[in-house]
């Protein structure tokens, strides 16, 4: 069944058209994402910004486009934590209705029940007791997987765009910036459950682990085939870590696999990575390009 499925985080907009069956992707037809940053400035007024309402906006409905040119009945909008947490959410969502786009706003713990049905279509998690973790831009969640089912999910306020707010990170990121970045992502990660259990694996998926794994394998060109199931240990995470921070945003830009609009984005979404592979004590993990996307139109496909 060809379904469509849009995820509409607080960095960017993504597109999935596929072929569903037995909650596996049989094939994809299209796919694609914009960075829009909605959650750019959220953390400091509690609001979404005009501008970036307004450009949100008209990448959805491009994408609404998109979906009836497939000529797809079945699709899901689902939006996360920036359209959940802003005091104005309700302007940008009256504006998609006017358009006759209906958004399903869900809360963090089914924004990791949908993460774990899309990893699991990409990456054999069964017989293993698995920790996903999915760095967004406006939250992160973390989804204990014990024996191919969902144990625990808990979703934190951590996000990328929400630490570029607080952080300078366009130039050359220094120690000091870094170890406040840490002691921040710390403080949060502390707050919250993790499970007793064993981790025997760690599975990352979003935007900072796929790109990750894309300057890891150099990749000019992003192939999500050769992302799903990439191993990276954590002694080559720090080494892009210091690279990275070592360079200025201009410099990064030109850094092969590391995709535009992310260049200061990285760095924090580095340090989340670590923090959470440090606690858990697992000194490696797999790369899923599958995430929340293929959780929606999964979905969708058994609605």
């Amino acid at each position: 069944m060809f379904t469509a499925g849009v995820d509409i985080g607080s960095n960017s907009f993504r597109l999935i058209i596929a072929d569903v069956e037995d909650n596996k992707l049989l094939k994809i037809v299209h796919e694609e994402r914009t960075i829009t940053r909605l959650a750019e400035g959220l953390i400091e007024t509690g609001r979404l910004k005009k501008e970036n309402i307004d450009k949100s906006v008209e990448v959805l409905s491009y994408f609404r486009k998109k979906i009836d040119e497939f000529g797809i009945n079945k699709y899901k909008f689902i939006a996360t934590s920036a359209v959940r947490e802003a005091e104005n959410a309700s302007i940008f969502l009256d504006k998609l209705a006017e358009k006759g786009i209906n958004i399903n706003v869900i809360d963090g713990k089914y924004e990791g029940v949908l993460t774990f049905h899309g990893v699991n279509a990409a990456i054999d998690i069964s017989g293993e007791n698995v920790l996903i973790f999915d760095i967004g831009g406006g939250s992160s969640e973390l989804i204990f997987v014990e024996n191919g089912k969902v144990k625990t999910v808990e979703s934190t306020e951590l996000g990328v765009v929400k630490l570029s707010n607080l952080y300078d990170f366009n130039g050359i990121v220094d120690g000091n910036i870094l170890s406040s970045v840490e002691n921040h992502v710390k403080k949060v990660l502390n707050n919250f459950y993790f499970s007793k259990e064993v981790v025997q694996k760690a599975v990352a998926t979003a935007g900072t682990a796929t790109t990750l794994a894309a300057i890891d394998m150099g990749l000019a060109d992003y192939d999500y085939k050769k992302v799903n199931g990439y191993t990276i240990d954590i002694s080559k995470i720090k080494s892009i870590l210091k690279e990275l921070a070592g360079m200025p945003v201009e410099k990064r830009r030109l850094v092969t696999g590391l995709e535009k609009g992310r260049e200061d984005l990285i760095i924090g979404g580095i340090i989340i990575m670590l923090s959470i592979l440090n606690i858990v004590g697992i000194s490696k993990t797999t790369i899923s390009d599958f995430g929340v996307r293929e959780g929606i139109v999964i979905a969708a496909a058994n609605d």
